[in-house]
């Protein structure tokens, strides 16, 4: 299978409400050559106040995100959706990609009226190389080595990493220079560590992951928790009754009977406590799993093969602490009451129609003129909301004075977080003035005076 390995810069850390500035893709066939290209830069969408944070660590100003030369963010995005789906069937690879990357991509891809799933349907395949990498400096840290930050601690930073290992990196947080710097990351893996580079590969499919978790007693889990080990040994306990993809896992280095002993309320009071005991694994999140028996004895810490067996069996012959702690867990799992707002609604509602699927198509093809009459047929309420503002966005003079000043008047109140908005989730002109005080350095001054003339 062909890889393709991406990434993105965004005006800041808000998944829904931010948005994508640069992207950047290689394709490369099943041996990891390049085969193809594609890096693209878009301007700020008109409601869209950008983390000055987020410019500060990529480097830009207002003036960069708003250049007339970059293309807007609709154009944009239609060139990364045509481009993707004409390198397809693929593997899709990030770095901490399956939580922040992929969830910036669908999101685009949602409010530009592009089928939403690009990643795992179709044939296609996802992994993230951060879980790679934790993977391999813990069980071949003579194939990687982790990065280190200034002060000697280890860090699996994508730039850090890449230093370590003698790959030069053009730039920092630059979306082609970390395409690349991935890149030479995999190819190591995938020469020194060919066993662990094809268990990556086994589990962007979510049946593996499934069939695993099923089948093994107890594994290993690369991820982070807040703690120095990224290497955890877990069983699986239940399944939560939200969400058939996230299932509950027993850290096998808590103290098990100690929790035995817990009554319902109590164990419910433990289960968010650190270190916390059960772990949500999301079998459709390619997560990174290790067989106890394939893992080399000196990696084993605290822990002994023989001891996460042993564990795990008396858990796992225990039916009624399992359902025990599968409720407890169950009871945290937070409940979100419907949004008002359109971005927040890319899960909260069925699956769009075939017929608004094939509408959304057409709207790709027409020129706006044409679209705004389509606009009234999209069924789904949000597909018409999405496809007014782009047309918006894209061609405002096809709206009447009045309506175009409401519209304005609307995207100045979002900005400045107004009236309706004052509670706004993203960034407002206000908490961007805010959060440049905490910013030191050449480019403070110019933001400053950037978002100073927002006002």
């Amino acid at each position: 299978m062909a890889f393709i390995l991406y990434d993105l810069e965004t005006s800041g850390l808000h998944k829904r409400f931010d948005q994508i500035l640069q992207f950047a893709a290689v394709r490369t066939d099943a041996d990891l050559v390049e085969t193809h290209r594609f890096e693209t830069k878009s301007r700020l969408m008109p409601h869209i106040v950008p983390s000055p944070q987020a410019l500060h660590v990529t480097g830009h100003t207002l003036d960069d995100v708003n250049a007339p030369s970059r293309q807007s963010h609709y154009s944009m995005i239609c060139e990364v959706a045509n481009t993707l789906a004409s390198w397809c069937p693929a593997a899709f690879l990030g770095y901490n990609s399956i939580r922040f990357d992929e969830e910036f991509l669908r999101q685009a891809f949602y409010q530009c009226l592009h089928p939403v799933f690009l990643t795992n349907t179709n044939g296609n395949a996802r992994a993230d190389v951060l879980n790679l990498m934790r993977a391999a400096t813990t069980l071949h840290p003579s194939v990687v080595h982790a990065g280190l930050e200034p002060d000697g601690r280890p860090t699996h930073r994508l730039g850090a990493l890449a230093a370590a290992n003698g790959i030069v990196s053009r730039a920092v947080h630059e979306a082609a220079a970390d395409v690349d710097a991935m890149i030479g990351l995999c190819r190591l893996v995938r020469a020194g560590a060919p066993d662990l580079w094809s268990t990556f590969l086994r589990f962007s499919a979510k049946a593996a992951v499934l069939d695993f978790v099923r089948d093994e007693a107890a594994f290993a889990y690369f991820d982070y928790f807040g703690r120095p080990q990224v290497m955890h040994f877990l069983t699986r306990v239940g399944i939560s009754p939200k969400d058939a993809n996230v299932h509950y896992c027993l850290d096998l280095a808590c103290d098990i009977d100690a929790l035995r002993r817990l009554d319902e309320r109590e164990l419910a009071t433990r289960m968010p406590q650190e270190p916390r005991p059960i772990r949500r694994l999301k079998v459709n999140a390619s997560p990174l799993l290790y067989p106890l028996w394939d893992i080399d004895g000196v990696h084993f810490v605290d822990l002994t093969e023989d001891e996460c067996s042993r564990r795990s069996d008396s858990v796992r012959a225990d039916p009624d602490f399992m359902e025990a702690l599968t409720r407890a867990a169950a009871s945290l799992e937070p409940s979100y009451p419907p949004s008002e707002h359109v971005e927040e609604q890319i899960y909260g509602g069925n699956f769009f129609s075939d017929a608004d699927t094939e509408l959304c198509r057409l709207f790709h093809t027409l020129p706006w003129e044409a679209r705004a009459k389509l606009i009234p047929r999209f069924a789904d309420g949000r597909l018409r909301r999405l496809s007014r503002r782009l047309m918006y966005f894209e061609s405002p003079h096809l709206f009447q004075e009045a309506a175009r000043r409401v519209i304005e008047d609307d995207i100045g109140a979002r900005r400045r977080g107004d009236g309706r908005y004052a509670a706004a989730p993203w960034t407002t002109i206000q908490r961007a003035l805010s959060e440049i005080e905490s910013i030191s350095g050449d480019l403070s001054g110019a933001l400053k005076r950037g978002f100073w003339d927002l006002r």
